[in-house]
């Protein structure tokens, strides 16, 4: 449902630049009527409190940026659902140089096509910026486009809040429940357990909705939020990665002293100001959130800039970790890790194998299930007893909903790759159980 939202929110993004565009007679005349403002990457820097574009690079390009893509459990769960290493890098690499651009033409072609329509009189002065994106779209898109295109924002919204909803469900179980409470809990324990989390964060969600309301828009509230939250976080993480002399101890200070000192500074703001390159304060008002609002996004460089400094200097008065604890987790040490999962720059050998049912489930360490390879199969992959296998449905376009992670159990006479029934039932179907599968070594 998330990839056919996806697409459908790209698809209906587009469109709407192509028939604003149309609408303006050509692109000659759409970029004509374009102010130069709106064709520049950071117009007006601090001019604007309530949107600064300086403070918008600090807050959504830098801090932003790294959460989403290297700490939200929402965007990791879709790489770790890869069938491989290699189609997760593949996709690491298409969201980079592919649909981000697309997605900054469909997240700015809205704003693009009323402010164009706005200069060539198609559209009255007196047009709501915030109302802009829905008055350009019923203009350009009538008849029968624009509910099409309010149906994409809906998807796109239910997209976000399930998978959100999802994350938080699975660190609930996997990080919390499991490893702390249930070492043990059955499939039923933890699909109950995840049950109640999704119940109860999406009730928390609905009772913060006062507390959002109290900003101008959604994107202020986020950045407001975001900009308090994500810069500790990111830069625990940066330097945990990029840093061999980065210490334990140094990540738990800068976690909590870089997010005590963030939420001080929302007590008392001016500790923002000698950060905010220029960029007045805003409105501060009533109520709790009254400090946030003011520099709400100009928060994320001070975040960042003293957490970066507690993690450098408790890094330099605590004793370096030891070298064999950071292998596979640090920079430099990745030739350990691809030693380690025994990976091949070049991809993951593999070869095709007729399944056998065994009688009953086996497992090996970290709970995976064992397999029986005839000696043909384990040879072509260059395996042995105890290596990691995948086994796939050798139908590419079912994208690995049919497969499964084992451990090699057995090497013996019989053909093909033996499974027991619970890997069976994931991989083989009823009408294929005399097709041949893939197996892979990873």
């Amino acid at each position: 449902t998330d990839l056919m939202q996806g697409v459908m929110l790209l698809a209906t993004g587009l469109l709407i630049l192509v028939l604003g565009i149309d609408h303006m007679g050509g692109f000659d005349a759409f970029w004509g009527h374009l102010p130069r403002s709106h064709r520049t990457a950071f117009p007006n820097f601090n001019e604007d409190p309530g949107f600064p574009t300086v403070g918008i690079f600090w807050q959504d390009a830098l801090a932003n940026s790294a959460m989403f893509y290297f700490l939200n459990q929402g965007i990791m769960m879709r790489f770790m659902a890869a069938r491989s290493l290699a189609h997760s890098r593949r996709a690491a690499t298409i969201t980079v140089v592919g649909l981000m651009t697309v997605a900054a033409a469909v997240v700015g072609g809205g704003g693009w096509v009323a402010r164009a329509l706005v200069h060539g009189g198609y559209l009255p002065q007196s047009v709501d910026a915030g109302n802009a994106f829905y008055v350009a779209t019923e203009l350009v898109s009538r008849p029968g486009v624009f509910g099409l295109v309010l149906a994409a924002l809906t998807a796109a919204l239910m997209s976000t809040v399930d998978t959100l909803i999802t994350a938080v469900a699975a660190i609930a179980v996997n990080d919390v429940y499991k490893p702390y409470f249930a070492s043990d809990a059955t499939e039923d324990q933890m699909l109950r357990v995840a049950r109640f989390t999704s119940v109860a964060v999406t009730l928390v969600g609905v009772a913060l909705v006062p507390v959002f309301m109290q900003f101008d828009s959604i994107y202020s509230a986020h950045g407001a939020f975001t900009a308090a939250v994500t810069p500790p976080l990111v830069v625990t993480l940066l330097m945990s990665v990029f840093w061999r002399r980065y210490t334990a101890t140094a990540a738990i200070v800068t976690l909590l002293g870089g997010l005590g000192l963030v939420i001080l500074s929302i007590v008392v703001p001016e500790m923002v100001a000698p950060f905010a390159q220029g960029v007045p304060a805003g409105q501060a008002g009533d109520g709790v959130l009254a400090g946030m609002k003011q520099y709400k996004f100009m928060r994320a460089c001070f975040g960042l800039a003293v957490s970066s400094v507690i993690g450098v200097v408790v890094t330099l008065m605590t004793k370096p970790e030891p070298e064999e604890k950071q292998e596979g987790l640090v920079w430099g040490r990745v030739p350990e890790a691809l030693e380690a999962m025994r990976a091949e720059e070049k991809g993951e050998p593999r070869t095709q194998a007729k399944p056998r049912r065994l009688d009953r489930d086996e497992l090996g360490i970290e709970g995976l299930p064992l397999v029986s390879l005839s000696h043909e199969v384990a040879k072509a992959l260059e395996v042995r007893e105890g290596d990691r296998v995948f086994v796939t449905d050798t139908r590419w376009w079912l994208g690995g909903l049919n497969a499964g992670h084992a451990l090699v159990g057995t090497i013996g006479d019989d053909d093909g790759v033996g499974m027991g029934p619970t890997l069976w039932d994931n991989v083989v179907t009823r009408r294929r159980t005399n097709e041949p599968v893939v197996v892979m070594r990873m």
